[in-house]
């Protein structure tokens, strides 16, 4: 099993071709289980039960939704996203790449590791297909493969006629949810034999709720919900590349500027702020018994007015408001002192780690 398939994928030593080459990935084994099953329960269970004309429309309303995502589907988990003069090689293993001798996998639009000059800026390589993709957008557990310029609108189409599915699905089950509870005699006469449903008499309807029936809501329901499920996901993904082709970015550019622009904020640890205050606070504290001593020396030589400096019956002088002032400026400059070397060395580390090569292109190692 371990051969055939895997949670997490590590680097081939050859490219990939398409994704259905082993080993398969562990949630592309999850999606066609959900979709087989889900097909299953649609075909066998929800369609019978519908009334007469409903079960007409929702046969050829399946049928269209399924045969359109199944083509999409192994349109794009087939077809090679690579660059056209990749896949005009032969596949074969690709050396290790060396950090000493390069500083990225591509340099001036060269390809270090599939040895090919690339077409565009928008090529990037991906570690997990080990193959330079033309205008990668990212790449795709569910299929198991890449999305890039080749496979990107059968993707789409993936995943908008998997979001139909859903939504047909739940709203079958909301229209026969509503019939079994206000006109049962509505549904067709297997799910009538089977939920035990009276037929109404005078102006009330009596329907019986023995353990069938309540089997028969109970499915209604936990089917919804899961369908519901899964539509709320496919839609937000469906959101999120309408937003992204907008902004005219792909995937991995929208990730790449989101990371960036989170980094670049710096941010202290709990040890570093808590160093930095108490150095501020034993700062203060020698500014004030500085001061104080101040105060003190010069009150011995002179008298000084009463209503700068007051004295208690203890003997301890506290500044008046000019030099709580003075103190406050100092600490306060001693301050923006330390944030503005903090932020100098933030934005000296941020930079460094950031370097890219000439043509200031982002690649995948």
């Amino acid at each position: 099993m371990g051969s055939c398939c895997a949670y997490t994928q590590k680097t081939r030593p050859q490219r990939r071709i398409h994704g259905l080459e082993l080993p398969l990935n562990f949630q592309q084994v999850i999606g066609w289980f959900v979709f087989i099953a889900t097909a299953l329960v649609n075909s066998i269970i929800l369609i019978e039960i519908q009334f007469k004309e409903l079960k007409v429309i929702s046969i050829i309303t399946f049928a269209i939704l399924y045969l359109c995502h199944v083509a999409s589907h192994l349109t794009a988990a087939l077809t090679d996203p690579s660059e056209r003069e990749l896949r005009k090689l032969k596949v074969n293993n690709v050396p290790e790449f060396d950090r000493s001798v390069h500083a990225h996998v591509i340099e001036n639009g060269r390809c270090h590791l599939c040895n090919i000059y690339t077409s565009s800026r928008s090529t990037k390589h991906c570690s997990l297909c080990n193959k330079c993709i033309d205008h990668f957008d990212h790449h795709c557990k569910w299929l198991n493969n890449c999305v890039g310029q080749r496979n990107y609108a059968s993707f789409i189409t993936c995943v908008t006629t998997a979001l139909l599915i859903s939504l047909f699905t739940s709203s079958l089950c909301v229209t026969d949810i509503v019939l079994f509870l206000s006109y049962p005699q509505k549904l067709s006469a297997p799910a009538q034999n089977f939920i035990n449903c009276s037929l109404y008499s005078d102006t009330s309807y009596n329907f019986k709720y023995c353990k069938n029936s309540i089997l028969f809501f109970t499915f209604l329901i936990i089917f919804c919900v899961c369908a519901l499920a899964i539509a709320c996901a496919l839609l937000h993904l469906c959101c999120f590349h309408v937003y992204i082709s907008l902004l005219g970015v792909s995937t991995y550019e929208y990730i790449v500027k989101n990371s960036s622009s989170s980094k670049s904020t710096p941010k202290c640890n709990c040890q570093c702020c808590s160093r930095k205050l108490y150095v501020i606070h034993k700062s203060k504290e020698k500014n004030n018994s500085y001061q104080s001593d101040n105060v003190k020396g010069d009150l011995r030589e002179c008298k000084v007015n009463k209503s700068k400096v007051n004295v208690e019956e203890n003997g301890e002088f506290h500044a008046n408001g000019d030099q709580n002032n003075l103190s406050d400026s100092k600490v306060s400059h001693m301050i923006s002192v330390l944030v503005a070397n903090e932020l100098s060395k933030a934005k000296k580390v941020f930079n460094d780690k950031n370097k890219i090569h000439p043509q200031h292109d982002t690649d995948i190692s």
